[in-house]
């Protein structure tokens, strides 16, 4: 049941991602035409694609994170035995969930203090505290992510031996 819900979740998020990159494109594609062939550009388009870039980065985070896809570098762990491959793996998730709920914590309360301020963006007057929240609960997702991982390595349900290739 929880690795359906993590599943669902995982492709609701991915689908948040493509919609979000594609109003990225459009909002730029519309600007650039406006800008150069009409004369007037689209208002508050810097603070929109700053706004949806730093989402962009939280949506895509948990996803990258449950199927551990993101860039590695792997020095001397190639040549560990396949058991110590094993306790590096559930090693290097349990640092990397508490590195995220650090994160989290510090974007929640960053979050906190924005929304103590009423703190806007300059031009369009959007809240940046719910921006930050979102992003604390999308990094919260991405450490239970992590944590999955790191149950799956010590029950051996996940396999160490289908790892995609590291730097």
């Amino acid at each position: 049941m929880i690795k359906f819900l993590f599943n669902s979740s995982n492709k609701l998020l991915l689908s948040f991602c493509v919609i979000s990159l594609t109003v990225l494109v459009l909002i730029t594609v519309i600007d650039v035409f406006g800008r150069y062939l009409v004369g007037i550009p689209l208002s508050g388009t810097s603070e929109i694609t700053e706004i949806i870039l730093g989402i962009l980065i939280y949506i895509g985070l948990p996803y990258i994170s449950r199927k551990e896809e993101h860039i590695s570098v792997s020095l001397l762990s190639n040549y560990l035995p396949n058991n110590f491959k094993i306790i590096h793996k559930i090693l290097v998730n349990f640092i990397v969930t508490l590195l995220l709920l650090v994160i989290a914590r510090q974007l929640y309360l960053h979050g906190i203090d924005l929304k103590s301020y009423q703190e806007v963006t300059i031009f369009l007057e959007i809240p940046k505290a719910p921006i930050a929240f979102s992003m604390a609960l999308l990094t919260v997702l991405a450490s239970f992510n992590t944590i999955m991982n790191m149950f799956s390595y010590m029950l051996k349900k996940r396999d160490i031996t289908s790892d995609k290739q590291s730097i």
